[in-house]
């Protein structure tokens, strides 16, 4: 079994495997790392808007609604677009469909730089939609099948830290250009893609699934190096292939039964979790919290939110395959919960007249960003990439990305009523008490898939006993971060309160 082998990573980046091979770093993380150009372009459509203000609205004479519109389509591109990304994948392949979300997503930018009117703009927003919701799906399963199982992990959360990066560059650029060189840089990231993915290696597991098994071997091979023993990878995705094969033609409720069933429950509710953790909310009202903290320029604020997310993505991606997932995502809930439940309890202090302070407002915004960076910005996209079995794994994760976007999606559109309905503290801890109900989800259901390969997940949902235990990081290095983070979370709470009534 693969977490029966001693793995070590040695000083020259490479993985050390039980018989003295060596797998190759630089190969996949090269390949994640120009993959993630989709990922780039994905964090700058969803940061497009922001900087440009009401330059677009003014220059194409649109109407506030129609403004509001072309905003809020790119969700429903997303959709469309996580609906086609499983028949790609499985289809066209993971390389090939990396080209093809490139090309909605370049074609919808350039499209948005020509337009005269609404509805020109319109179209190439819808388009640019599209792609994100392809490459949303491609590129972490792409990258969780071309990297070794010891560094699964840090390698799929480039995806997210391309993301976030997306989103800051839109940021950054924005505030010195126009709409229309903004949408023209933005054609030039997913045009880049689509020429480099033409240089990718194709997945060794698809390969391996349409019966491709020497142009499988090749490819594993010079992805994990000329001096590693690719046997027993090999003779897992064998098995796993093997037994897909056996099986009847896919259909769609196989997503629901047995152990994909198993996998397909954990995937939704880490997506339920993530967007109903109050992201959305606390980016919208990042801007009014940092107002009232007395600082001035309105493109600040959201420039320091991405900034904060692009380093605590990258930190994470870097110790995920230590600590494991389980860790940051329970981390992360309660860190979240403790921001929401202080910012519920100033905008209470607020309704009452009491003129909290809001330094401690933006310490909340800026612990609520951090957490959610940590592990629930990165974590349940990764999970979605390793946890589903190969011969539905396309399929699958169109399913899961998409009822990502519905939940994103609904967020947005309830947001205004939830107000209304709840005021504004309790908007914050409900989405606190979600967190916490996230969390505790975490601890008792979700397994860990540090340190095993995509073989050993599937057995694993699959009811195999020998695949190992569900909480194989309980009690190690990411047990100790839970406990320290819930002492943290109560500890912040509580000198908040004390702070506030001295």
């Amino acid at each position: 079994m693969a977490n029966e082998r001693s793995q070590l990573l040695d000083p020259m980046g490479s993985v050390q495997g039980s018989a003295g091979s060596k797998a190759s770093v630089a190969t996949p993380l090269t390949f994640s790392l120009l993959a993630a150009l989709g990922a780039l372009g994905f964090g700058y459509t969803l940061g497009f808007t922001s900087p440009i203000g009401t330059d677009l609205q003014n220059d194409l004479k649109m109407s506030k609604s129609e403004n509001d519109l072309f905003g809020s389509m790119v969700n429903v591109g997303a959709m469309v677009g996580a609906l086609a990304g499983g028949f790609f994948l499985d289809f066209a392949g993971r390389k090939r469909s990396l080209f093809i979300a490139a090309l909605p997503l370049c074609g919808g930018f350039v499209m948005i730089f020509l337009s005269r009117n609404f509805i020109e703009a319109l179209i190439g927003r819808i388009l640019t939609g599209l792609g994100v919701g392809l490459v949303s799906v491609t590129v972490p399963v792409y990258i969780s099948e071309i990297a070794p199982t010891e560094l699964r992990g840090g390698l799929g959360s480039i995806n997210q830290l391309g993301v976030t990066l997306g989103v800051l560059v839109s940021y950054a650029i924005g505030m010195g250009v126009s709409w229309r060189p903004l949408a023209l840089i933005g054609a030039a990231i997913p045009a880049g893609l689509a020429v480099l993915s033409i240089f990718f290696p194709a997945s060794p597991r698809w390969l391996f699934s349409k019966g491709r098994e020497e142009a499988a071997a090749r490819t594993l091979s010079k992805l994990r190096g000329p001096g590693f023993n690719i046997d027993q990878e090999m003779g897992e995705i064998d098995e796993a292939i093997s037994a897909a094969r056996e099986a009847n033609d896919v259909s769609f409720m196989d997503l629901f039964r047995g152990g994909a069933g198993k996998a397909m429950t954990v995937s939704l509710v880490l997506m339920l979790y993530q967007q109903f953790s109050g992201i959305n909310v606390v980016i919208f009202y990042a801007g009014k919290i940092f107002k009232d903290a007395d600082m001035p320029n309105a493109n600040v604020p959201a420039l320091i939110v991405s900034a904060v997310q692009v380093v605590v993505t990258a930190f994470a991606g870097s110790i995920i395959d230590k600590t494991g997932r389980r860790a940051l995502l329970m981390s992360a809930g309660i860190g979240m919960a403790s921001a929401c439940a202080v910012l519920g309890y100033y905008f209470y202090e607020k309704e009452q007249h009491n003129n909290p302070s809001g330094g401690i407002a933006v310490a909340s915004v800026m612990l609520y960003i951090f957490c959610f960076s940590l592990g629930l910005g990165a974590v349940p996209w990764l999970m979605m990439s390793e946890i589903f079995p190969v011969r539905i794994r396309g399929l699958a994760s169109s399913f899961a990305t998409l009822f990502n976007w519905t939940c994103s999606f609904i967020v947005t559109e309830t947001f205004n009523s939830m107000i209304d309905a709840m005021t504004e503290q309790g908007v914050f801890w409900f989405y606190g008490g979600v967190c916490i109900a996230g969390m505790l989800y975490v601890l008792f259901y979700v397994p860990e898939t540090k340190g095993r390969s995509l073989e050993e997940l599937e057995r694993f949902f699959n009811g195999d006993k020998s695949a190992g235990n569900q909480h194989i990081d309980g009690a190690g290095t990411g047990g100790s971060i839970v406990k320290v983070a819930a002492c943290l979370g109560m500890l912040y709470v509580g000198i908040v309160l004390i702070i506030s009534n001295v």
